[in-house]
């Protein structure tokens, strides 16, 4: 049975050259970080990119910009359909066969939910 080396328990990847481990220890660029984190996400990377950049820096530098940023959508998403279900449950539509009248309210109901959601999860130091 082979013995792990450090690395292989560490979980650190590493390459052999001459005999010699060297680890592999790089940051992940931040077009690889901000890659499949919704629309949310990539709307607080930007947010945070202007209006925080040493923060930005550090969150690309230590490789959390992506997990923070999945965080920030996760949340954003839960947080707008509450309001928009809450807000849907408290407004119905008088005729309820009226697609029209449905989609207003809908779309009403995304509208605002959005707002808040940019304002309360997106726009705030995560």
């Amino acid at each position: 049975m082979k013995e792990e080396t450090i690395f292989e328990k560490l979980g650190i990847e590493y390459q052999e050259v001459d005999g010699i481990f060297y680890p592999i220890l790089s940051v992940p660029s931040e077009d690889n970080q901000c890659l499949n984190v919704g629309k949310y996400g990539r709307m607080w990377i930007e947010h945070i990119k202007i209006t925080y950049p040493q923060r930005y820096r550090s969150l690309v530098r230590f490789g959390e910009l992506k997990e923070r940023a999945e965080m920030v959508n996760e949340t954003a998403y839960e947080l707008l359909e509450d309001i928009e279900v809450g807000w849907l449950n408290k407004h119905r539509p008088k005729n309820s066969n009226s697609f029209i009248e449905q989609l207003q309210l809908r779309n009403q109901a995304r509208m605002m939910a959005e707002e808040v959601v940019l304002h309360d999860v997106v726009r705030q130091f995560h």
